[in-house]
């Protein structure tokens, strides 16, 4: 990761591994997401992605960086222990640069309510930012769970900074046929096998699978490259559900591109 100008905002440079003859800019937007299954993928008119940048972009919000170069040497952005911790860490270690540009927010003006059956992910206007999400998974040791989170308390930036990424066994082979979490394991992903974690240092936190649902969600909205002054409110989110809401943000504040879309 590498610095970049005031307004430019936070661009993937993709390349392969040591090779400079292939390398292809790719802007974090919702208009750029060509992939929302089990991770959130962006792409661009040239045929290069990136995968896996939610994690990513979650720490990009948490600590308020607006415009970073990102250098991705090969197809998706490392997992890591499965959270955001190890990236908020690299940040601290390197320091952050204040620019002279104003710093903007997504204000939210117009409900954005996305529904999908029994999930559904609502936008209220707010005066400050606040993010609400429920999980149910009743049919496993997950359970249902719910929480509130305030990104302005440094409690609860840790719990959600330092929550991992998590399935349920059953789902293992099909993510790898399908050419995901080929570097998942159980040093950087939680595994539910119907009552049991098969974790055996257990959990870091009793909410961290919606912890972790909500440090998703967290990415996927930081696609807008600005923090939402709004009240979000997240029923059984994915990146699907998550990157349709920062998609129809996108186009209410850019009405000219919604009509491009039509």
């Amino acid at each position: 990761m590498n610095p970049a100008p005031a307004d430019a905002g936070i661009l993937f440079v993709r390349s392969e591994g040591d090779s400079d003859r292939f390398r292809s800019t790719i802007a974090a937007s919702p208009e750029n997401v060509v992939r929302s299954d089990h991770g959130t993928t962006l792409g661009n008119a040239f045929g290069a992605s990136v995968a896996t940048v939610e994690h990513l972009l979650a720490a990009l919000a948490i600590s308020q960086i607006d415009n970073a170069f990102i250098e991705v040497a090969g197809p998706e952005i490392p997992i890591l222990d499965g959270s955001a911790a190890p990236f908020l860490e690299g940040f601290e270690t390197a320091g952050l640069r204040p620019q002279s540009s104003q710093r903007s927010s997504v204000e939210i003006v117009e409900p954005v309510h996305i529904v999908d059956g029994e999930r559904a992910i609502l936008i209220e206007p707010a005066e400050h930012f606040s993010l609400k999400v429920e999980i149910d998974f009743e049919d496993c040791l997950i359970g249902r769970q719910s929480l509130s989170i305030a990104l302005s308390d440094a409690e609860d930036i840790a719990r959600i900074a330092s929550a991992r990424t998590f399935c349920r066994l059953y789902e293992v082979d099909a993510l790898r046929r399908a050419g995901l979490i080929r570097g998942g394991s159980l040093e950087n992903s939680l595994v539910v096998d119907g009552p049991r974690l098969l974790n055996g240092a257990g959990l870091r936190d009793s909410h961290e699978f919606v912890l972790h649902k909500a440090l998703d969600l967290l990415g996927d909205l930081y696609l807008l490259g600005a923090p939402i002054r709004g009240a979000v409110h997240a029923i059984k989110p994915g990146h699907d559900l998550n990157c349709r809401a920062a998609l129809a943000l996108y186009r209410q504040l850019h009405p000219s591109r919604q009509a491009a879309a039509v």
